[in-house]
C-alpha cells in the first residue's frame, strides 16, 4: 500500500502525473479542436490558462519545477487505440460520428506542442 504522508515529503519520489491520457480534458475541447482542425488548419492556435480564483496565487503554492515536470510528462502522451475508438465510436449529445474518421486518424500522430510557463502577479 502507498504511503502518502511519506510521499508527500519525499521529493525523490517519481513523478505521479496528474494527466495519464489526452482524454483526461473537458470534452468542448475535442469538438473546438476539430472545428479549427477542419475548417482553420493553417491558423496557428494558441491556447492559455487563467485562475479565474485571484485568490489562489497558483506560482506561489506549485513549485515551477513540479509543475513543468508535468506539462513535460503530458508532452509525451499520445492517444492509445482503445482511445480513439472510444472517441469515433461513442454516441455524443445523441448523436453517432460526432469526429469525422479523417479528425480521429489525425489525432493517431497528435502531439501537444512546447509550452510557454511564466509568472504574472503571483500567477
Amino acid at each position: 500500500m502507498l504511503d502518502f504522508a511519506t510521499r508527500v515529503h519525499n521529493h525523490n519520489y517519481r513523478l505521479d502525473p496528474i494527466i495519464r491520457s489526452l482524454l483526461d480534458t473537458d470534452f468542448y475541447k475535442f469538438l473546438m479542436h476539430q472545428f479549427i482542425w477542419m475548417l482553420y488548419p493553417d491558423v496557428p492556435v494558441t491556447f492559455s490558462l487563467i485562475n479565474r480564483t485571484q485568490k489562489v496565487r497558483l506560482a506561489e503554492l506549485i513549485p515551477e519545477v513540479s509543475l513543468r515536470a508535468q506539462l513535460d510528462y503530458v508532452r509525451d502522451l499520445q492517444f492509445q487505440e482503445n482511445e480513439l475508438i472510444w472517441l469515433a465510436g461513442n454516441r455524443f449529445y445523441g448523436r453517432r460520428d460526432i469526429f469525422r474518421p479523417e479528425y480521429i486518424e489525425y489525432l493517431r500522430g497528435f502531439r501537444l506542442p512546447d509550452y510557454r510557463l511564466e509568472r504574472q502577479d503571483g500567477q
